[in-house]
């Protein structure tokens, strides 16, 4: 589980690093990051367990989770943006660099648990 925490590391960095050359721009960012970070460190999780317990099941657990991050990212995008005085761009930007890069360490994790 070494992809969560340097994913964690790495996305909390740039969120910092972007927070500290535009300070306007902090709360976009951070909450931009906020949901793919919980949801990804929680999948990570989830599918290591699975895959512990019971590897067949955890095509299963990809096709559910897949489904359920539709549903969670996406109310989260529309309630954080319309309820929040937010500027879309940075919140956008943020949330996409930070959901790539958690998914990345997904599939990287994967092919970790599969080449054994």
């Amino acid at each position: 589980m070494r992809e969560v925490g340097t994913t964690a590391a790495l996305v909390v960095a740039a969120g910092g690093g972007v927070a500290a050359l535009a300070p306007g721009a902090a709360l976009d960012v951070a909450l931009g990051a906020a949901a793919p970070l919980a949801v990804g460190i929680g999948s990570l999780v989830l599918m290591d367990r699975t895959y512990k317990r019971s590897p067949e099941r955890l095509t299963r657990l990809l096709v559910r989770a897949f489904l359920a991050k539709l549903v969670i990212f996406g109310l989260y995008m529309a309630l954080t943006v319309s309820l929040l005085p937010l500027d879309p761009v940075w919140f956008a930007g943020s949330f996409t660099v930070s959901f790539v890069a958690l998914h990345l360490a997904e599939a990287l994790h994967l092919q970790r648990l599969y080449t054994g």
